[in-house]
């Protein structure tokens, strides 16, 4: 008898660049849960970051392209890049779970603790729950030793459910932001961002690095 296919990983975000957090963190998660597969799905609109428009999909797509070579069970969705207006999870996630047929392995939906804590305020929540049980990796300041006390603050007798979906990860604090102003000023890159993403980055004069030659998407 053949053994039924692990979860599928949904993992979002802006990656405006994707760090080292970004690419491999869901693939550790992937290992502690036995996935099958990580779906990566870069934002179009995120309605919660609507201050600031985001890098180009193109070299958003690019950079996590070459962040996540080598692993065989991660891909992008461009779901959200090619729906027009604010991307919400819900959406994003009802439309894979229709794709991939009745038959797909379970969905589970891999976030950071502060939106673990900020969960209810999602767009239908409890629909998006049932359809992709949330994974959680641990961000500074929620620590895992102060995650069960913020737990109950957030959703009050459910921190044992909550404390459950946490995942034994190191914890990276990695800000965009930061990234962006250390290739800016020519900092060092390494402890934030891998070579492949970092040649990426150089080659095109993104985020006010000078321009090589081959830029994309100019």
């Amino acid at each position: 008898m053949s053994q039924n296919p692990g979860p599928i990983i949904l993992f979002g975000g802006t990656f405006d660049p994707p760090h080292r957090g970004h690419v491999e963190l869901p693939a550790r998660a992937a290992d502690l849960v036995g996935a099958s597969k990580v779906l990566f799905i870069p934002t179009g609109v995120n309605p919660q970051k609507t201050t600031h428009p985001p890098t180009e999909a193109i070299h958003r797509v690019a950079m996590l392209e070459a962040g996540i070579t080598g692993d065989p069970r991660a891909s992008i969705s461009r779901l959200e890049l090619e729906r027009s207006g604010p991307s919400y999870t819900v959406d994003t996630v009802t439309a894979l779970d229709a794709a991939l047929g009745p038959e797909h392995p379970p969905m589970r939906l891999l976030i950071g603790a502060d939106q673990a804590l900020n969960f209810r305020t999602w767009r239908r929540w409890q629909e998006l729950e049932a359809l992709a049980e949330p994974l959680v990796m641990p961000r500074a300041p929620h620590t895992i030793d102060r995650l069960e006390e913020r737990f109950e603050e957030a959703h009050p007798g459910e921190a044992g459910k909550w404390m459950g979906r946490v995942l034994d990860l190191p914890e990276v604090d990695i800000c965009s932001t930061t990234i962006r102003e250390a290739v800016r000023t020519g900092s060092d890159l390494e402890t934030m961002l891998t070579k492949p993403i970092i040649d990426y980055i150089l080659e095109n004069g993104l985020y006010g690095a000078p321009p090589r030659q081959g830029r994309i998407g100019t």
